[in-house]
């Protein structure tokens, strides 16, 4: 109970020292300026044709595998979220009945969405980010990895999946100390990995104080695994983010999205698989997943074009794509022009309100987007005739 007294009152000293604290530097503390969050507020709207799917609620990220046609989603339970969601600073476990989300995969030729049984799997499973890699030597099986939150310690969780079938296996539930407060991942094997935390604590006294007198450029990571041996190995290789984010990989390089700051940072793949930082992108947008798109390497990073207000959203879970829009957003980031920004696609939040990851088919002309906390959680949009021969 005294250290709980205490931390209270480091509490409140630290607000009243925030008066007086410069823009950044003191205890590595962080100002953002709205200017660096608002370049595409007053942009038009371009939308494409979007059919909202309802079979899945709640979805946070979405890989697709272009071999099959298929892309596949971590989803959940919006009301639930509002009560306990690590990543969202929701930590009412009491309030929440069930800890068991879903993984779903969408044919983007037949339009058929599907849960896919999850097998060899006990406990809690909270959903997050998620990939896909195909496993070398058997083109009929892949691999997917998804952060899994519970109410112990969170991990990587990897399944196998037979392409065409409804069901995914647990191959290795990764968890390890690094691996403390997970958001996204990303394969470079089928079982080694980069990973972001997005918080320095996971809960507690600790974690309010982060979140209330923050953000902070030490609090938040990125780290590689390599679970294919018997002893696991996990380091940080990555850090200095203000709230690392999304996370991709692409021909050699990775690419790491800042919710706070509104930047990707671009990292070499070193032979040790440790990261060198290449630059920044200063995107004008609060960053999410970010995505590649195979016919070019180009980036799409789902991004926030208004302020974020997640108290807001996580207290209108069912009003939100209806009577609550949320402005939502994708920028493309063009290899050819050192991934320089542009708009790709915005929307009122008719299709997706808060949306968290959009991805991009550019075989079959569609774009996928997801919204973490809507019912009807992601949309399936039509690429216009001018944004496919670009993509091309």
């Amino acid at each position: 109970m005294a250290s709980t007294r205490s931390l209270v009152g480091l509490g409140l000293l630290l607000a009243w020292l925030m008066r007086f604290l410069p823009s950044q530097g003191i205890l590595g503390r962080v100002i953002i300026q709205k200017s660096q969050l608002l370049r595409w507020e007053d942009s038009d709207y371009s939308n494409n044709d979007c059919v909202v799917e309802q079979t899945a609620n709640g979805c946070e990220d979405v890989k697709i595998h272009f071999d099959s046609n298929t892309a596949f989603l971590a989803c959940g339970d919006p009301k639930g979220r509002a009560s306990w969601y690590p990543g969202a600073g929701r930590h009412d476990a009491k309030s929440r009945k069930d800890f068991r989300e879903k993984l779903y995969k969408y044919d983007i030729k037949s339009k058929k969405t599907t849960e896919l049984r999850i097998e060899g799997l006990g406990g809690d499973f909270v959903t997050h980010g998620i990939d896909v890699i195909a496993v070398p030597g058997d083109s009929s099986k892949v691999h997917i990895l998804a952060v899994r939150h519970s109410r112990g310690d969170d991990a990587i969780s990897i399944f196998e999946h037979t392409l065409g079938t409804d069901v995914v296996t647990l191959v290795k539930d990764v968890q390890h100390p690094t691996i403390k407060t997970p958001n996204g991942v990303v394969a470079i094997g089928p079982m080694e990995f980069y990973i972001t935390n997005d918080h320095y604590y996971v809960s507690g006294v600790k974690r309010y104080l982060e979140e209330s007198f923050g953000p902070w450029s030490w609090a938040t990571n990125v780290v590689y695994c390599d679970a294919s041996q018997a002893e696991l190995q996990c380091r940080e290789v990555a850090k200095g983010f203000v709230h690392a984010n999304g996370i991709a990989a692409n021909d050699g390089k990775v690419f790491v999205g800042d919710s706070q700051n509104a930047t990707v940072s671009v990292f070499e793949i070193e032979s040790d698989k440790s990261l060198k930082l290449d630059h920044r992108v200063a995107l004008g947008a609060a960053a999410d997943n970010i995505k590649v798109i195979p016919s070019n390497g180009d980036l799409v990073v789902a991004v926030f074009p208004t302020l974020e207000n997640l108290p807001l959203y996580l207290d209108n879970t069912e009003k939100l794509g209806k009577d609550l829009l949320v402005p939502a957003a994708a920028l493309r980031l063009r290899k050819s022009a050192n991934y320089e920004p542009e708009l790709l696609y915005k929307d009122s939040g008719a299709a997706i309100s808060f949306m968290t990851a959009m991805a991009i088919d550019p075989y079959h002309g569609v774009a996928i987007g997801v919204g973490v906390l809507q019912y009807g959680g992601f949309a399936v949009c039509a690429l216009g005739e001018e944004t496919l021969k670009s993509l091309q």
